[in-house]
């Protein structure tokens, strides 16, 4: 089924990943696999043929990049794709959202990586080595910035930075591994091309052999982050649309890695022999199964975009048990280690609205309270916060009626409880409000 928002974000991802794994190929790979020898026949050709790869996820990147935004604005401001051009909605989406703030900067890291491609890509004789580590850096910032494109926001305490920075190198590692799998199947193939270069073949596998091991050890100790603030529990990996396709998604790792053990373990040491047809068998199966992963690789990132346009399953039992979300709603789960609140503000968009706020302990049962206050804090610098008593109803749900929302953007909410056990809780977690 055709939906603009996920096929923006999958093309978008695909493009990040496949941009910054040629970078990282060329880097930590194929410059050092045809050291002193990059006037010859493979290394002239597979260095074209990853110029072409760059320029065209950058290409890529740029498209889906803008659709990305289009489709995330108008669905933000309520609006048709062709309105969101007049009354500063654009400009407001992309200054007043954590989501627009960070299209801006993989915009202009894009748009810097281009730049320097032409020198990036040239004989080593004719670039210096700084530019290595300034495009490094570059393609590190590209892809770790999509980040902020997901669910890594909204947690407080430890979860405020451990989650986003576990997300950050778990991209960076999936770009280094799985986005370069696609430039060792071109080096594989020039290689196949020249019986003469079997060292450059040799060099390039270790070398991918041994960062690939790096990558798959950051990308598991982060997934296993990621999966435990995003699931949450085993019934929410096998009860919730979420959960599933996040456990698909750890199976075609899974599989990924299986294919990259054998290829370590059997296939890579058949490449330090000295019959010729052992050397031609084992680059045969080396780059039939790095072209599996690649499209192993593909079926993840498909995975990843449409898991970001999905309440976690951690989210999705809260959602369940206080109700649903209204379509016309803003919803934020807030959680610490004294307990959880989820905020839900309907409509939320510019005018009045309704608040209402549940709270949790642990156990996603009812944490009783004495009294609670919502504060918000509009996206505007120097704002200051709004504060609101909240009213008790007959459902558990404490309400705020009457808010007011002058402007849309990223704001600031903010839940004080004193709970009746005596303790005091204090959430706060960013939310988004849309233009009209």
């Amino acid at each position: 089924m055709f939906d603009p928002l996920i096929d923006a974000r999958v093309l978008y991802f695909a493009a990040a990943l496949l941009v910054a794994g040629v970078v990282f190929f060329v880097v930590f790979i194929a410059t050092p696999a045809w050291r002193g020898d990059e006037d010859g026949n493979v290394a002239v050709t597979v260095r074209a043929q990853l110029a072409w790869l760059a320029w065209f996820g950058v290409g890529l990147a740029l498209t889906s990049g803008a659709v990305w935004l289009v489709v995330t604005a108008a669905a933000m401001s309520d609006r048709a794709p062709s309105e969101i051009f007049s009354d500063n909605v654009l400009a407001t989406v992309l200054t007043q959202t954590t989501f627009g703030r960070a299209w801006l900067v993989r915009l202009i890291v894009t748009c810097l990586l281009a730049a320097l491609f032409v020198p990036f890509f040239a004989v080593r004789a004719l670039k210096s080595s700084s530019l290595d580590v300034i495009m490094t850096v570059l393609a590190a910032v590209l892809v770790g910035s999509l980040a902020w494109a997901g669910h890594a926001a909204g947690g407080l305490g430890v979860e405020a930075a451990l989650h986003p920075v576990a997300d950050v190198l778990h991209l960076i590692a999936a770009a280094a591994w799985v986005g370069a799998l696609l430039p060792l199947v071109i080096l594989f193939t020039a290689v196949a091309r020249n019986e003469g270069a079997i060292a450059i073949a040799r060099t390039a596998t270790t070398r991918f052999s041994t960062l690939g091991v790096a990558g798959v050890g950051t990308i598991l100790a982060t997934g296993i982050v990621n999966t435990w603030y995003l699931a949450g529990s085993i019934d929410a990996l096998t009860e919730t649309k979420y959960g599933r396709l996040l456990l698909i998604k750890i199976v075609l790792f899974l599989t990924m890695v299986a294919i990259a053990a054998v290829n370590r373990l059997r296939l890579t040491p058949r490449l330090l022999q000295k019959d010729t047809d052992t050397h031609r068998d084992a680059l045969r199966k080396l780059r039939r199964n790095a072209g599996i992963e690649v499209l192993a690789g593909a079926a993840v990132i498909a995975i990843v975009g449409v898991l970001g346009t999905m309440a976690p399953g951690s989210h999705a039992n809260h959602h369940s048990t206080s109700g649903g979300v209204p379509a016309d709603a803003t919803f934020q789960h807030i959680h610490s280690e004294q307990g959880m609140a989820d905020v839900m503000i309907e409509p939320g968009k510019v005018g009045t609205a309704q608040a209402t706020i549940r709270l949790w302990n642990d156990d996603l049962e009812p944490l009783a309270a004495d009294k609670v206050t919502l504060s918000l804090t509009a996206p505007s610098p120097g704002s200051k916060p709004a504060t609101r008593p909240a009213t008790l109803n007959s459902n558990g749900a404490w309400v705020v009626d009457g808010v007011a929302l002058p402007e849309p953007g990223n704001w600031t909410v903010t839940v004080d409880a004193a709970l009746a056990s005596g303790r005091a809780l204090k959430l706060e977690a960013p939310i988004v409000i849309d233009a009209k």
